[in-house]
């Protein structure tokens, strides 16, 4: 083992250690006695984050390992945007302003972004694919805040997005600064659910889920950049669904459907007898298969091949989950139930790559 092996783990545990000592902290005072800024999660995973990511960017980048180009002013952007949009609900003079703050932090993030920072579509002017980037970042950031629709979801999320980027360095389709920022933000993101898994301890209020979904579409789209967006789109594939579901279900105007955060799959299934324990445990079962399929995805030999099967997977899943029928079904017997499930998508996933092989 080298030395950047250890650097990345010291990096990866002060990520862990650091808002898990301010979360244990906050979680003394009770979930309803949370309402400072210092006990809102996405600040201190800011203020965690952002001198740890700066040691990385000097330690770990080169710049001959980009297709395109990093800046280091995408750092303080990130999360001292993430700081504010976190600070919508707790400051006063920035009250129910998150609508003007995120397009605001968005677009300081696009003016510092070189040209040639990302392409959504190749052959358009820099101004056009900014342009698309920037209205891709405001629906994740804003529509983010739906991923935190169960005790843990956000978290577990969060951390299979961020833990498929590491991989993705360490299967050497990443640049090793990119996965560095994947492995750190997974611990912290692990911290945070430790402490937001059933029974939650902390408190995350919907600017908290837009602040994260903020810093974690920054390093989508700079890993996207370089080539792999196919597969941050799978690692994103159970948010993705479920939210998209759920704004199907509200846009049929039945009273039932109203509210979009008991249309998320978590709520119906808990709605259906499930318990939030178990709710959780399929979610993140369907959210390890995502991460095998979206590393996977690089070794396919068509950008989006995987991506069409690990959708209709993830819809099958997800609509097995919102409409299980419970009736005195143990833990065991539940997560046997899912294991069966994911064992025949894994079958069919096997012959569709023996069919390719073949082909």
């Amino acid at each position: 083992m080298n030395m950047s092996f250890f650097i990345i783990l010291g990096l990866s545990f002060l990520s862990f250690i650091i808002p898990a000592v301010c979360y244990a902290r906050i979680s003394k005072k009770g979930t309803f006695n949370q309402s400072a800024l210092t006990d809102s999660p996405a600040f201190i995973t800011s203020l965690s984050l952002f001198p740890l990511s700066l040691a990385a960017y000097f330690l770990f980048y080169q710049s001959d390992s980009f297709v395109s180009n990093y800046n280091i002013w995408q750092l303080p952007i990130t999360f001292g945007g993430a700081l504010l949009i976190a600070s919508c609900e707790h400051l006063n003079f920035l009250n129910k302003k998150e609508w003007l703050i995120l397009p605001i932090c968005i677009l300081i993030a696009l003016i510092v972004m070189p040209n040639n920072g990302f392409t959504v579509i190749n052959g358009i002017s820099p101004l056009l694919n900014k342009i698309i980037l920037g209205f891709s970042w405001l629906a994740f950031a804003a529509f983010y805040r739906y991923a935190n629709s169960g005790n843990g979801l956000l978290a577990s999320q969060s951390i299979t997005i961020t833990l498929g980027i590491g991989i993705l360095s360490v299967l050497h389709a990443a640049p090793l600064l990119l996965g560095v920022y994947g492995w750190i933000y997974a611990a912290a993101f692990a911290a945070l659910a430790v402490f937001s898994w059933y029974p939650t301890r902390i408190k995350i209020s919907s600017s908290d889920a837009t602040a994260f979904g903020f810093i974690l579409f920054s390093l989508i789209f700079s890993v996207s950049s370089e080539g792999a967006i196919s597969c941050c789109v799978i690692f994103s594939m159970y948010f993705l669904v479920d939210f998209i579901w759920a704004l199907l279900l509200k846009l049929t105007f039945l009273p039932r459907f109203d509210n979009i955060y008991n249309n998320c799959s978590v709520n119906q299934s808990i709605a259906n007898g499930l318990n939030p324990a178990q709710a959780a445990s399929v979610t993140v079962k369907i959210q390890i298969l995502m991460l095998l399929f979206g590393c996977f995805q690089i070794y396919s030999p068509t950008p989006w091949s995987l991506l069409f099967i690990s959708t209709l997977i993830a819809i099958w899943l997800i609509y097995r989950f919102r409409n299980v029928i419970v009736a005195k079904q143990s833990l065991k017997d539940i997560n046997t139930k899912v294991l069966e499930e994911l064992q025949d998508r894994m079958d069919e996933f096997k012959s569709y790559i023996k069919k390719d092989d073949n082909l």
